[in-house]
């Protein structure tokens, strides 16, 4: 079977188009960034519950769920959550737990037990923040770097992470 020279020619401009689409798209189409595309920034926060975060033209940005150990978590979370009230420790309960937290480190022996029930105790990651803004009221040390510092890797997981990552991030009241 023979081609005939209309079929030739046929089979070689679709070759030349070919060439020429891909050729626009590998050279002359602009790339985009990682950052282009689509805004995430825009796009309304929403709760487990439901609540939209954000209002045209304002965008409040999403607490560290991750860091609750860091005493502006509780401030972060009443600001994202625009009002609504939220269960918090009272400032006794934690003066009175980040007092013995301090006293856990001992000379020759720390008291991890107490480490373990003050973090069981705990329910919800705002306490925590709580905790450590006592802690850091009362003795001007950060209380996650002071627990660090005596407490193994092993225990630090233990006894504090691990319970933590457990707790929800907040309790509405």
């Amino acid at each position: 079977m023979q081609m005939t020279k209309n079929i030739r020619w046929g089979i070689a401009g679709l070759g030349v188009a070919g060439l020429g689409i891909g050729a626009y798209f590998l050279f002359f189409k602009p790339k985009k960034d990682a950052n282009d595309g689509f805004d995430l920034s825009i796009v309304p926060r929403t709760s487990k519950k439901g609540g939209i975060k954000t209002t045209p033209g304002e965008a409040v940005e999403e607490p560290n769920w991750k860091n609750p150990y860091d005493m502006n978590y509780i401030s972060d979370v009443k600001k994202w959550l625009r009002g609504k009230g939220i269960q918090e420790l009272f400032p006794g309960a934690a003066s009175s737990y980040a007092k013995t937290l301090k006293n856990a480190k001992g000379k020759f022996n720390d008291d991890e037990a107490a480490v373990q029930r003050i973090f069981k105790r705990l329910r919800d990651k705002t306490q925590v923040a709580s905790i450590s803004k006592a802690f850091w009221q009362q003795y001007k040390t950060d209380m996650w770097q002071y627990l660090n510092s005596f407490l193994s890797k092993k225990e630090m997981e233990t006894y504090v992470h691990k319970p933590v990552r457990k707790l929800p991030n907040y309790k509405v009241s």
